[in-house]
């Protein structure tokens, strides 16, 4: 170990991309307390909203992912990937606390209807599971504000332009109001990375520690 803190060459290089739900669910401090404890890996966050983290993988820009997984219908080539739960957690309709409906218990997909939706990117994941969704459902938007970042997202959201779909834990994070999706719809934030690479030691390890801690969590909350 002196050896390698002699020559940071000789140290582990681990690249780390963070969705939104990492900080949401109050994980970053873990994370960081980890690399703390193994100054064998040298580690670089990415945390670019718009990335493609799938695209990002398979080019080796990244070596592991830690947020939700697309659905199977948008998930190209998931046999290359893997992929755990680590916190999963109520999908729900956010808005502003100001929104007549922020005090509803539950709403449907279909009571989007002729609502102003904050979403992804033209053609990103999320911008085709919404359409997907909608058309599904013959749901018409009033219109669709779309940004690569989440703090312009939010900052939208909380001025009353136009509601998201996101995780519960969200809402108490960016200070907006969340009402759950009935029926009831659960999503996950997922330690993802390629099944090739599953096995490395740094990653093996990082897994292993987020495990335990968000087992430990769950434990505490039930």
């Amino acid at each position: 170990r002196d050896l390698q803190a002699s020559n940071p060459a000789a140290k582990k290089q681990l690249r780390v991309g963070l969705g939104s739900r990492v900080y949401s669910n109050s994980l970053f401090s873990e994370i960081v307390r980890f690399f703390d404890g193994h100054p064998e890996i040298e580690v670089s966050f990415f945390t670019e909203a718009g990335m493609d983290f799938l695209t990002a993988l398979r080019q080796q820009q990244v070596d592991l992912v830690l947020d939700r997984l697309p659905a199977e219908d948008y998930l190209a080539r998931q046999s290359e990937y893997y992929s755990l739960p680590l916190v999963r957690e109520r999908q729900c309709v956010l808005m502003s606390h100001r929104d007549e409906r922020a005090s509803l218990p539950s709403l449907s997909i279909r009571d989007l209807q002729g609502s102003t939706v904050i979403s992804g990117l033209e053609n990103s994941a999320e911008d085709r599971q919404l359409r997907e969704v909608c058309g599904r459902y013959g749901i018409t938007l009033k219109r669709i504000y779309r940004s690569d970042g989440i703090e312009t997202n939010m900052n939208l959201l909380r001025s009353g332009k136009g509601i998201i779909i996101g995780p519960e834990s969200f809402a108490e994070y960016y200070g907006v109001a969340a009402v759950p999706l009935a029926p009831r719809t659960v999503t996950s934030l997922d330690f993802i990375c390629l099944k090739k690479n599953e096995d490395r030691t740094e990653i093996a390890a990082l897994r292993k520690f987020l495990v335990k801690l968000c087992a430990e969590r769950a434990a505490r909350r039930a």
